[in-house]
């Protein structure tokens, strides 16, 4: 209230004399008349009303004006550039041969190529799934347009020559590695390639990435056993070691394409999220999320040190008490929320057009309602991997003996950085947070998030896999995200900006888990349609051959 009488009492000063200063003469305000200083109070309080609440009220009912038309007016995004592939006759993979296909690729699970760590792999596991993919694919190894090579004694590359030349190649990537397993977890034997009820395939990689391979792998088959080849030339490279960083297979691969001359590549599709429902919600529909980004990543390492002595005197406080109160800071208070600042903003507005009004009105109006879909979101571990740089806690040591004081205490930090953040910033907040110079932080491994690809409706390569991932899916609502993990498509960066990454089969929100977690599985309907995906990838490209830039690429004789 007395801030009221206050700005009462300049309002008044100010109305009687425009000119008015601190000092008003003593005359002036003696003269006064009561009924003039009435109504001059009257405008002072419609001065503070309007200044205090009318002007915020006005603002607020445009606010929300603007949300509501954005919502209502909202336009679906459309594939125009490309009315060469809306218009054809869309030809897939017919189911005659569906479960010798399921069948095959429950033959590669049970080859156990695992890698553990860098130098640390199943080495024979390899090269036996080399050998099965030679004996399995007899058309694929014995065309006369194809050449493998074996790269690095692991990795496989295989140049499928089209018949035009002078464009520029694209290239399917993918894995023949998985991660470790423990058996004594799963329902069925990891390594059995088991098909269950004639349902789904069970194993290591049926999702994570041997799907991807063999998917590939089938629709090329396919294509030379329909007595057909290819227009446009494309590149399959399958890595050996992707689950632990690919610098010994995609690395390797990309080097050997850059020594042949191949520096420019139209675009890259490796694999990335599944199509699924119930993960954003407003939509009964499956939701196809195309990555165009990647997140960084940085580990770092924390450390602290202090003396060692018995355990029947213990210091107030230890080197383990106190990484343990850093780490627990870290946790307590995460990275800040930076949705609606990065790619995922295309992801919503993309959205937008095909959920209920209540959550097109959110979706269309992040920069007005970020901050109360972030606080949902990150309720879900998923979901919030999309909202912020994620902290993960994933180890920790200290402690020598039971009745010993340690000496030293290590724990380490592993962050999967927003795209709208920078290795250095994530850094800094941490320091700020832990706030304690006992705590020492060094960086182990860093790598900023990846740049944002193309994706909007003049950009012909991540159109057309939207129209091939509807071609399979009919269903499907597709739109740009960024891709929370990490894969072999940083060793492709410098060969285009056209990177994209998606997982062509259906994942239910309760298989999630199974994700490089227990009792993999991919149903063999889901690996049809995977298939049936990169075939059309394949045929889309050849329809869009007059689109592609040309190449000066020259391989040997023969021009790609």
């Amino acid at each position: 209230m007395k801030l009221i009488s206050y700005l009462l009492h300049i309002c008044e000063e100010q109305t009687l004399n425009p000119g008015w200063r601190l000092a008003i003469p003593q005359d002036i305000k003696m003269g006064l008349a009561s009924k003039r200083k009435g109504r001059w109070r009257y405008r002072c309080w419609q001065k503070l009303f309007l200044a205090l609440i009318g002007f915020p009220l006005a603002a607020g009912v445009l606010l929300v004006f603007v949300a509501i038309f954005r919502a209502v007016f909202v336009h679906q995004q459309t594939q125009s550039v490309l009315h060469i592939l809306n218009n054809q006759v869309v030809d897939k993979i017919d189911e005659s041969q569906i479960m010798q296909r399921a069948e095959r690729l429950a033959g590669a699970l049970k080859i156990p190529s695992v890698s553990y760590a860098t130098d640390n792999q199943e080495k024979e596991a390899l090269l036996q799934l080399h050998q099965y993919l030679e004996t399995n694919f007899p058309l694929i190894h014995s065309a006369s347009f194809i050449k493998k090579e074996v790269i690095n004694t692991y990795s496989l590359l295989y140049t499928v020559e089209g018949t035009t030349k002078g464009k520029l190649p694209y290239l399917f990537a993918s894995h023949l590695d998985v991660v470790p397993v423990d058996p004594s977890t799963w329902e069925v034997p990891p390594f059995g390639g088991k098909i269950v009820n004639r349902t789904y395939i069970y194993g290591r990689g049926a999702i994570d990435d041997k799907s991807g391979v063999l998917g590939i792998m089938e629709a090329v088959e396919y294509i030379i056993q329909m007595g057909q080849r290819p227009q446009r030339t494309f590149f399959m490279a399958f890595g050996h070691d992707e689950e632990i960083s690919g610098k010994r297979g995609a690395h390797e691969l990309a080097k050997i394409l850059q020594a042949r001359g191949v520096n420019r590549l139209d675009f890259v599709l490796d694999e990335g999220f599944p199509l699924s429902k119930g993960l954003i919600p407003g939509t009964d529909k499956h939701i196809a999320m195309v990555g165009i980004s990647e997140k960084g990543t940085v580990t770092l390492e924390l450390s602290v040190t202090g003396n060692p002595g018995h355990s029947s005197f213990p210091p107030a406080e230890s080197a383990i008490g106190i990484l343990a109160a850093a780490v627990a800071r870290l946790e307590e208070n995460p990275q800040p929320s930076l949705l609606g600042k990065g790619p995922e903003s295309a992801t919503f507005k993309y959205l937008a057009p095909h959920v209920s009004f209540f959550y097109r009105l959110l979706y269309n109006n992040l920069w007005l309602f970020s901050g109360l879909m972030a606080r949902e979101m990150e309720r879900v571990p998923l979901t919030n991997a999309f909202v912020r740089t994620t902290t993960a806690i994933t180890v920790f040591h200290g402690g020598i003996k039971d009745n010993v004081v340690p000496p030293s205490a290590k724990a380490v930090i592993n962050h999967r950085v927003h795209p709208s953040q920078t290795v250095t910033e994530v850094i800094a907040y941490d320091r700020e947070i832990i706030s304690d110079p006992r705590v020492r932080i060094q960086v182990k491994t860093s790598r900023e998030a990846h740049p944002i690809s193309p994706f909007g409706l003049d950009c012909i390569p991540f159109q057309m896999v939207i129209v091939s991932i509807k071609q399979v899916f009919t269903d499907a609502v597709v739109v740009p995200a960024v891709f929370i993990a990490n894969t072999d498509t940083r060793w492709y960066l410098s060969f285009t900006t056209n990177l994209y990454r998606f997982l062509p089969t259906v994942v239910a929100p309760e298989d999630v888990n199974r994700y490089h977690g227990n009792n993999e599985r991919i149903s063999i309907k889901h690996y049809h349609e995977a298939v049936n995906f990169y075939y059309r990838i394949i045929k889309n490209a050849d329809m869009l051959t007059d689109q592609v830039p040309s190449s000066t690429i020259n391989n040997g004789d023969q021009e790609l």
